[in-house]
């Protein structure tokens, strides 16, 4: 009996994680926007989740996010280390390599999370910086391994289309953060009687502020999308988990198991 399409295999995986994610900074920014937390004009994702309540919803669904990007992130390094049928040395360190930039990419989404940028505002830039710094460093590391890969495993439209969303993300994280310290500059030498959630075309650094801001939603949509590329491979892909019980060497450590 034949399921849906995003059933099949372990597609659910990275299907779940781009929805779940777009849902959730769709969801703050309708909440903070609605109570006035933040301008409606493009304004950062971390700011639509900075105030409560809507800081709760944003921590809450942003950790099932984290959860979820671990999983498909674990998930695709067995994936490959089953495709290296030649055992490839080079596909084997990029793929381990992934995986260990992968963690700190979940941790960083974490710290995103918990740590708002009105509260903790080192350890929010941490997981920022992590998240979308390890992000890029991900997406070109399986880049490189699609195109080791093929022909087998991938085919030369999937890898060229990793590579441009790769760029893309890498182009509007350098933009990001360069406006955003031009933005920060000249908002700082001047006096404002409103906070920095709420940006006013008038104010001094306005359009390197929106430029900023602009290219962070970009860079995000581009991590998403580079996820959903993944879909087609997880479609083929299943996992098992393997239990060994060592029962009798339990028994001899504890007395009360006869």
């Amino acid at each position: 009996m034949m399921g849906f399409w995003f059933t099949e295999g372990l597609s659910f995986l990275p299907i779940g994680l781009g929805l779940w994610t777009t849902a959730t900074m769709v969801t703050t920014y309708i909440m903070a926007v609605l109570r006035g937390d933040v301008v409606p004009d493009f304004p950062y994702i971390s700011d639509t989740g900075d105030k409560i309540p809507e800081s709760c919803v944003f921590g809450q669904m942003l950790n099932i996010s984290a959860f979820l990007s671990l999983g498909t992130m674990y998930v695709r390094y067995k994936q490959v280390e089953a495709m290296n049928q030649t055992d490839s040395r080079c596909v084997r360190l990029l793929n381990k390599s992934g995986l260990g930039v992968g963690l700190l990419t979940s941790v960083g989404l974490t710290l995103v999370a918990n740590f708002q940028e009105g509260n903790v505002k080192a350890v929010h830039f941490i997981g920022a910086a992590l998240v979308f710094g390890m992000g890029v460093v991900y997406s070109g590391l399986h880049t490189a391994i699609s195109y080791r890969l093929y022909p087998a495993y991938a085919t030369l439209r999937q890898s060229r289309a990793r590579a441009a969303i790769t760029a893309v993300g890498a182009i509007a994280m350098v933009i990001a953060f360069g406006t955003a310290t031009v933005a920060n500059y000249q908002w700082a030498t001047h006096e404002h009687a409103h906070d920095r959630l709420h940006w006013q075309p008038d104010d001094p650094g306005y359009a390197p502020h929106v430029a900023s801001t602009i290219s962070e939603w970009i860079m995000a949509l581009a991590f998403l999308f580079y996820f959903f590329t993944f879909i087609p491979d997880f479609q083929l892909t299943e996992m098992d988990a393997v239990i060994r019980l060592k029962w009798e060497e339990l028994s001899e450590r504890s007395p009360l198991i006869t």
